[in-house]
């Protein structure tokens, strides 16, 4: 009896070590800036201060002068992004814009007319890393 005991035992914890090493194969992927993958959060507003948006909106008056913000994560520093403006979906402005970490925000602004406005932040082989639209009455 000790000894059927003592196999059983034993093959217990041949499975359980194998479903250790499956589990720990299985874990939830890293965020980006550890997998090496870039990626923006974007915001537009009426302005930045302490490295943050302020008057965020998704709609603004003609005439103001917008700031779209955005927080890069992942990338080297040294390397440039590009806030690419567009209007009613053609191509209106670029701000190119060096990266200083891996962690890093930065912003353009533009007095704006009325129109639909998407801004793409774009790595600099022209990847997007994040958007943000808004209109302008």
């Amino acid at each position: 009896m000790k000894r059927i005991l003592s196999v059983s035992l034993s093959v217990v914890m041949s499975f359980a070590t194998i479903g250790l090493a499956a589990a720990q194969g299985t874990q939830p992927s890293p965020p980006a800036a550890a997998t090496g993958e870039a990626s923006a959060e974007v915001k537009a507003g009426t302005g930045v201060e302490a490295k943050e948006s302020v008057g965020t909106a998704s709609e603004f008056t003609a005439g103001t002068k917008v700031w779209v913000w955005s927080r890069v994560i992942g990338l080297s520093a040294g390397t440039k992004v590009t806030h690419v403006w567009k209007l009613n979906g053609s191509k209106n402005w670029q701000a190119n814009l060096k990266i200083g970490g891996s962690k890093w925000t930065t912003s353009s602004r533009r007095q704006v007319k009325a129109g639909a406005w998407t801004v793409e932040v774009q790595s600099a082989d022209g990847t997007v890393l994040g958007t943000v639209d808004f209109t302008v009455k």
